[in-house]
């Protein structure tokens, strides 16, 4: 009898699952994702969760591969006036669509959380990417509403009391330590503008003071304290659609720099061979200041000078581009002091992002300057601790930076599914 009842036990364990599955509901039909528009969006703003993309924008196929899109989407932003964004929507058609672009713009107001900037960008690309879905034959699916906006009485422009003013406030605060060595940083900034279409004011100022000690190990302790203050204004006159002027200033006290205070003046005229409107796309610019400048040093410097004015100029010439194949960029400049022509710097930079065919892609960053400039190097030189600690500016003829980076990525081209299952560590959540 006890044999029996283990049998009829084993037996239920065994058809459980069979008896489970046959009564759940049947599974709804996948829909035909073949047929739906094809995506890639290239994004490059804030807003870029493509996670809730996917579970907003639903009527799409996203792909990872560009060549294999009906539409390529380009989001770009730049500061607005009012300290906010300003977000550009590029639509470019392939394939079937070869030909049919589109662009949309919008703001987003300078308190804006991430929260809005996700749902404004999902909304702005469905209302671009209604223009393809209706050439469709999916197209007969979609359905456009809209919101009237509340009838007021016209009362005049609206009152601003700021008068396109925009401030900003910050401050942060770190610390570290550990037995042998701590450390604390304050930092902070504040900054005031105003944007037009004709003028363009901004100021700013920002701070960091650091404190730090060591515990040497032989009963002696090294302390360094550090500071460096940073100020700067510029003031800009829109000429033409390529020309503008203006003036910029700016301030400084650096340990690192050995320097007191550095004031500069400089006249500035910039050229864009490009329509401003095209920032988006390209720009092409050319620079040219003349600067004045007064400096007072922490410590005589090798020219033995503990102060001295000087005039200085600088050229430069910088091109960027953003369309479909990735985005580039690329400057050279060149500054002296008028006094002394061989006290010059020299400096070219540049960077890419290319996708250079089906699933690969190479990316890249780097700089180089020749440097004959450094007047304001101390005469006694570093310490050793100075030296490992980088507190002071060493000598150099030259300075580099790079980086590069290749990926190739192979497999399905569609890439619609959300699972955040076990997507977080340490018990944190992001969004």
């Amino acid at each position: 009898m006890r044999r029996t009842k283990w049998w009829l036990l084993a037996g239920a364990l065994l058809f459980a699952p069979a008896v489970v599955r046959a009564q759940e509901a049947p599974v709804a039909a996948a829909p035909d994702t073949s047929r739906m528009l094809r995506l890639f969006l290239d994004c490059a703003t804030a807003g870029c969760d493509f996670d809730y993309l996917r579970t907003q924008l639903t009527w799409v196929n996203y792909v990872r591969d560009r060549t294999a899109a009906d539409v390529h989407v380009i989001a770009t932003s730049i500061g607005s006036g009012g300290g906010g964004q300003e977000i550009t929507l590029r639509f470019v058609g392939r394939a079937r669509f070869n030909g049919v672009d589109e662009e949309i713009k919008y703001a987003m107001a300078q308190d804006a959380t991430s929260d809005e900037y996700r749902s404004e960008l999902t909304r702005f690309l469905k209302l671009g990417l209604a223009r393809y879905l209706v050439r469709m034959p999916e197209g007969r699916n979609l359905v456009l509403s809209y919101t009237a906006p509340r009838v007021t009485v016209a009362t005049g422009p609206a009152n601003d009391p700021w008068n396109l003013w925009v401030f900003s406030v910050g401050l942060n605060g770190y610390l570290s330590g550990e037995s042998s060595s701590k450390s604390r940083d304050l930092s902070g900034n504040v900054s005031a503008g105003r944007t037009t279409k004709a003028w363009k004011f901004s100021a700013g100022f920002s701070g960091n003071k650091s404190d730090n000690s060591y515990d040497l190990g032989d009963g002696t302790t090294f302390e360094s304290n550090t500071h460096s203050y940073y100020g700067n204004g510029l003031v800009v006159k829109s000429l033409s659609p390529h020309l503008s002027a203006g003036a910029s200033f700016s301030g400084s006290s650096s340990t690192q720099d050995n320097i007191d205070l550095r004031a500069r003046v400089a006249p500035t005229i910039e050229y864009d061979f490009f329509d401003y409107e095209e920032y988006t796309k390209r720009r092409l610019i050319l620079q040219y200041s003349v600067g004045f400048n007064r400096l007072d040093y922490t410590e005589t410097t090798i020219f033995d000078r503990d102060e001295e004015t000087r005039l200085d100029q600088k050229l430069s010439l910088a091109y960027a581009t953003r369309t479909t194949w990735g985005n580039a960029n690329v400057g050279v400049s060149g500054s002296n002091y008028l006094s002394d022509f061989k006290q010059h710097r020299l400096s070219i930079n540049g960077g890419m992002n290319i996708r250079l065919f089906k699933g690969l892609s190479f990316n890249y960053s780097g700089s180089y300057a020749r440097v004959r400039d450094q007047i304001t190097l101390p005469r006694d030189g570093a310490s050793d601790e100075e030296i490992l600690l980088r507190l002071k500016r060493l000598r150099t003829s030259y300075q580099y930076f790079g980086f590069f980076g290749l990926s190739y990525t192979f497999g399905s081209v569609f890439n619609n599914v959300v699972n955040p299952r076990m997507g977080s560590s340490g018990g944190e959540f992001f969004f």
